[in-house]
């Protein structure tokens, strides 16, 4: 029977629990910066020199390298012992890697929540696009509800951590994108829209959630509240970015100005790449 892993969790506040669950603790504020930098770029050598700079972005001081060694010795005491199979690869039994020209946190498959995040999201989305869309929702579910919070949420600003938010927060919106649509495609219009009303105050200028907001209030019969979905878009677009909506919103907009609207099943299942439903949706 193989060993239970180790848990990395950074999507939201930063956290590692041993193969027996118990929680490792991490306290200086320094240290955990180095093992977020360690871990967004989990498995590859990070050079020693990137590192300083990702702790000391205004400038490290003439001690940065001996402080970082000091560091990566605190870490290795606090990280999770790797199980015995591992320890003749892995240096004085550490994850934490002396790996010239700097470091390397050695995370196997599954550890890093981020990672399971992206493989569960996958996974669901190639269900969704085959029409399973019950699947879909449960796997896109099961991954969103992986986030805590913010990403890394306890751990100071740094560069690397500010690339991988920005990568990890479009895969989380993209992710929710997805679970609307395989919702309103089960028949569920009515359940998400309160989510997706939520969705389009904290995200203004994503149309998408917007157009989903449209459809999802059409099928309820809000065609009044969707036409004013699309105004706000329209009014926010034009003061922020001074652009209009996209195609899919206009067209959209104009349907339910002319009372044209007779297929919404089809254009959520066009949206999304699936087979066609009924028009029970």
């Amino acid at each position: 029977m193989s060993p239970a892993p180790v848990r990395y969790r950074i999507l939201g506040p930063l956290e590692i629990r041993g193969p027996d669950g118990a929680f490792h603790m991490v306290g200086q504020a320094k240290c955990r910066a180095l093992l977020a930098a360690l871990l967004v770029n989990a498995g590859r050598t990070v050079p020693a020199g990137e590192l300083l700079e990702q702790l000391w972005p205004g400038g490290a001081p003439k001690s940065a390298p001996k402080l970082v060694q000091q560091y990566v010795h605190r870490l290795r005491r606090a990280l999770p012992a790797p199980p015995p199979e591992r320890c003749p690869a892995v240096r004085g039994g550490s994850r934490l890697l002396t790996s010239p020209p700097g470091y390397r946190l050695a995370v196997d498959p599954g550890e890093l929540d981020a990672d399971r995040f992206t493989a569960l999201a996958r996974v669901a989305r190639e269900a969704l696009a085959e029409g399973r869309t019950g699947q879909a929702a449960e796997g896109l579910r099961r991954a969103l509800d992986m986030w805590r919070g913010p990403l890394l949420a306890d751990v100071p600003d740094l560069p690397a951590i500010t690339a991988e938010l920005v990568r990890l927060e479009e895969a989380r919106l993209s992710a929710t994108e997805a679970w609307v649509w395989a919702e309103v495609h089960q028949g569920h219009a009515h359940d998400v829209v309160p989510e997706l009303e939520i969705l389009v105050a904290a995200h203004p200028l994503r149309e998408t959630f917007r157009h989903q907001l449209m459809i999802a209030l059409c099928l309820t019969g809000r065609r009044a509240d969707a036409l004013g979905a699309a105004r706000q878009l329209r009014h926010v677009l034009a003061e922020e970015l001074g652009i209009r909506p996209g195609a899919d919103v206009l067209a959209m907009e104009q349907a339910i100005i002319r009372d044209s609207l007779t297929d919404l099943p089809a254009l959520v299942s066009k949206a999304i790449g699936a087979p066609p439903v009924g028009r029970g949706v």
